[in-house]
């Protein structure tokens, strides 16, 4: 990959979770930030009026797409509804 394409999939990636996170702050029972760490950008979410457990949101290109990641580089799903799904059961 050449350094021109490293810098479009990075946009790319912050894009994309720059949507996630639109959608997490349109739903009262989450609320969320943007963080970078390290160079990595993620979306950190915690359930509002919840047990304060933080869950991290990445977006990583696997097989030809696009796809929401746990911070542990498991995809969740391509699509921003899939994701604000995951997010309301895993943080019930």
């Amino acid at each position: 990959m050449s350094v021109g394409q490293q810098g479009v999939l990075t946009n790319e990636r912050v894009a994309n979770l720059h949507v996630l996170r639109d959608a997490v702050e349109a739903r009262r029972e989450l609320a969320c930030g943007l963080i970078e760490r390290r160079g990595v950008s993620w979306v950190s979410v915690v359930r509002v009026g919840g047990s304060g457990r933080l869950v991290e949101v990445g977006c990583d290109f696997v097989r030809e797409a696009w796809w929401f990641t746990w911070s542990d580089g498991r995809p969740i799903a391509r699509d921003v509804d899939g994701v604000i799904g995951a997010l309301v059961r895993e943080l019930e």
